[in-house]
C-alpha cells in the first residue's frame, strides 16, 4: 500500500516494515496496547525523530562570558582607542569567580602586554582594577626599601641569611614558594628572608595605590595575608587625586598650543618649578596634568593570637595617618611606634623560621641515624642521649645577637618619602603630558596626509 504525501518534510513519521498474520503482534510494540488501525492494515507510525537540543547558557552566565573576554582583551591591549590615557579601567559587576579565571588567563598567556596591569578586586563591591603603574608608585617604594634595608642592616643574621626587598617586576608568586611563579596580584613590594640553603619566607606586603579603590587595595592585600601564614604585616600608601584626570579638549588653550607644535618638550622645559606638586597641581601649558594628592598610610601587625583581620582595626596592631595635605603629626607618631614593633615581629618571625629549619635538619638526620642502628643497642643509646641533651643544654643559643637586637624607634624617613611624592607627580604629569603630545602630533600628521586626497576626490566628482 502506498502512502500519500505529507507536509511534514523531512521529520514526516517513519514507517515500519508491513507484517501480516500472526506476526502482527511482533510488530506492535509490547508496552503499548495495538490499535484498530495496527491490527488491520499492519503497521505503525512511529513519532518523528527530535535531535537533543544543547542546554542553553543562562542569560546571567552568558554576560559574565562575555565581560570576561572584554577584560581580557583590554588587558592584552586589543581594541583600545588611541585616545585612551586613563591610568586605570574599573570593570563593574566581576564575581569572585570571573576574577579567578581571569587571572588564570593572565597566568596562562605568554602575551607581556599583561604586565603592564596591577589588578585589584574588590569582592564587597565586585570591581575589578586594571591600573598602569605610574612613577608615583615606583618613586615611593625607594624609600621605604632604604629605611627597611637601613633599619635591618644593624640585626647580625650572618651566616644565617640575608633579606631582600623583592618589587612587584621580579615577584613571581605569593606564600613560601617566593619568587618562583607569574605574579597574581601580588603587593607592590614584599621583604623575603632567605635562608643559606636558599629557602625564603615572605614577610612584610607594601601596596601603593594611585586613584584605585582602598577597598580593592585592602582585599588584595588580605588575600596576601590569607595565602601566607608567615606575612607578619601589610603597609598601604593611599594616593588620590583630588580631581580625576582628563586630558585638554579641543577647546582648550592647551590644544591649540600643542597643536602647533612638532615635538614634544623635553622635561625640563615642560616642568613649571613654581607649581607645589602633591599639596597642589601639577600644570603645564595652562593645563592640569596632576591635581593635589591626597596621601594616606596605614599599617597592620599580625595579632600573636587569631586570625590576620585587615578589617580588625584594633588600635594594638593598626595606625593609619594622613600624610598630606593635613599632615597629621600624632598619627605619624603612632605609625613609627607600629613600625618600630614591626621589625621586632621579623626578627622573631625569623628566629621562628630558623628553627623550624634547624628542626627539620636535626629530624632528617636523627631518621637516617636510626635506620642504620641496631636494636641490640637501644640501652646504650639511652644513655648517651641522656649526655647528649645535656651538652646541647649547655650549648650556646647561635640566635643570642639576633634576639638581642633592638629596632630603630623611628624607622621611616617622612620627609625622603615626600620629597619622592613630589618628583613622582611631576613625572607622572610629564608622562601624561608627553602620552597625549605624541597622540596628537601623530593624529595631526595623519589629517594632513588625508586632506589633500579628500579634495582631489571632491573636486574630480
Amino acid at each position: 500500500m502506498k502512502c500519500k504525501g505529507t507536509s511534514l518534510g523531512t521529520s514526516r513519521p517513519r514507517l515500519v516494515k508491513r507484517v501480516t498474520g500472526t506476526h502482527v503482534a511482533a510488530a506492535v510494540s509490547t508496552s503499548k496496547p495495538a490499535t484498530l488501525h495496527q491490527k488491520l492494515y499492519g503497521f505503525h507510525i512511529e513519532p518523528p525523530l527530535v535531535k537533543e537540543q544543547e542546554p542553553e547558557i543562562p542569560k546571567k552566565d552568558a554576560f559574565a562570558k562575555v565581560l570576561r573576554g572584554q577584560i581580557i582583551a583590554f588587558l592584552r591591549g586589543e581594541g583600545q582607542a588611541e585616545s585612551t590615557d586613563a591610568d586605570y579601567k574599573t570593570f563593574s559587576d566581576v564575581s569572585i569567580d570571573d576574577c579567578d579565571l581571569i587571572l588564570e588567563a593572565i597566568a596562562e598567556d605568554d602575551n607581556h602586554q599583561f604586565n603592564r596591569y596591577k589588578i585589584s578586586y574588590s569582592p564587597s563591591s565586585k570591581q575589578l582594577v586594571a591600573t598602569l603603574p605610574t612613577p608615583i608608585h615606583e618613586n615611593l617604594l625607594k624609600p621605604l626599601r632604604d629605611a627597611i634595608d637601613g633599619a635591618l642592616a644593624s640585626l647580625d643574621i650572618e651566616g644565617l641569611g640575608n633579606f631582600i626587598v623583592q618589587m612587584n617586576s621580579t615577584l613571581r608568586g605569593l606564600g613560601e614558594a617566593g619568587s618562583t611563579e607569574k605574579s597574581l596580584g601580588t603587593p607592590d613590594a614584599l621583604l623575603e628572608f632567605h635562608d643559606e640553603d636558599g629557602g625564603r619566607v615572605q614577610l612584610w606586603g607594601t601596596e601603593v595605590t594611585f586613584s584605585q579603590t582602598r577597598d580593592a587595595a585592602i582585599a588584595k592585600l588580605q588575600r596576601s595575608v590569607t595565602l601566607n601564614p608567615h606575612m607578619r604585616a601589610v603597609t598601604l600608601f593611599d594616593i588620590l587625586e583630588n580631581h580625576r584626570h582628563s586630558p585638554p579638549t579641543e577647546s582648550s588653550d592647551a590644544f591649540r598650543k600643542l597643536s602647533k607644535k612638532k615635538k614634544v618638550v623635553s622635561y625640563h622645559k615642560w616642568l613649571q618649578k613654581d607649581d607645589s606638586p602633591v599639596f597642589g597641581p601639577v600644570t603645564g601649558f595652562t593645563h592640569t596634568w596632576v591635581s593635589s594628592l591626597t596621601v594616606v598610610v596605614s599599617t597592620w601587625l599580625r595579632p600573636d593570637d587569631g586570625p590576620f583581620d585587615l578589617y580588625d582595626h584594633n588600635p594594638r596592631y593598626f595606625a593609619t595617618a594622613r600624610l598630606c595635605p593635613d599632615t597629621d603629626i600624632t598619627g605619624l607618631e603612632n605609625l613609627q611606634h607600629l613600625f618600630h614593633r614591626t621589625f621586632a615581629s621579623l626578627r622573631d618571625a625569623t628566629i621562628s623560621y630558623m628553627e623550624e629549619v634547624m628542626a627539620e635538619e636535626e629530624s632528617s638526620v636523627s631518621s637516617d641515624n636510626s635506620d642504620a642502628e641496631d636494636e641490640s643497642s637501644v640501652e646504650d643509646k639511652s644513655d648517651i642521649a641522656e649526655v647528649s641533651s645535656e651538652e646541647t643544654d649547655d650549648s650556646p643559643d647561635p640566635f643570642e645577637l639576633v634576639r638581642a637586637w633592638v629596632p630603630p624607634t623611628s624607622p621611616i624617613d617622612w620627609k625622603a618619602i615626600m620629597k619622592q611624592l613630589r618628583n613622582a607627580a611631576r613625572q607622572t604629569g610629564y608622562t601624561r603630558y608627553s602620552t597625549y603630545h605624541e597622540k596628537l602630533i601623530k593624529r595631526t600628521a595623519e589629517e594632513a596626509e588625508i586632506s589633500p586626497r579628500a579634495s582631489k576626490r571632491a573636486k574630480r566628482s
